[in-house]
């Protein structure tokens, strides 16, 4: 992939991505609330790749189910944009990942691209 069409494909998905609020389309809103008191508890963070991960090893059980449920739903939508905007699966993670982390919370944690967990 040249670099310009590279550039035109990270634009298509970043305005697919603006046009849809990521709240909305990537989790239910019961499970939101729960996402929400899981990254403010700092159970779990957010992946550079638009994934949930377990920021604290010693969070409680339910913790593990939700990050299962959430990452099932984002990777039905990001599959589901990827396939309708003729991009690839990987480029939609990316992109969502970065919205995702930008918006995120005070306090919340996120994993940065060396994989390392860092405070917003």
């Amino acid at each position: 992939m040249t670099m310009l069409s590279s550039d035109l494909s990270r634009r298509s998905v970043l305005a697919l991505l603006a046009a849809v609020p990521v709240s909305i389309a990537l989790y239910r809103p019961a499970a939101a609330q729960s996402l929400d008191e899981a990254r403010s508890q700092g159970y779990l963070g957010e992946r550079p790749d638009g994934y949930v991960a377990k920021h604290d090893p010693a969070s409680p059980g339910w913790v593990d189910g939700l990050m299962v449920d959430i990452n099932e739903q984002r990777r039905a939508k990001y599959s589901e944009l990827a396939v309708n905007n003729g991009t690839s699966l990987e480029a939609v993670e990316i992109v969502a990942g970065e919205k995702i982390i930008e918006n995120l919370a005070p306090g919340s944690y996120y994993m940065d691209a060396a994989g390392n967990w860092m405070q917003k």
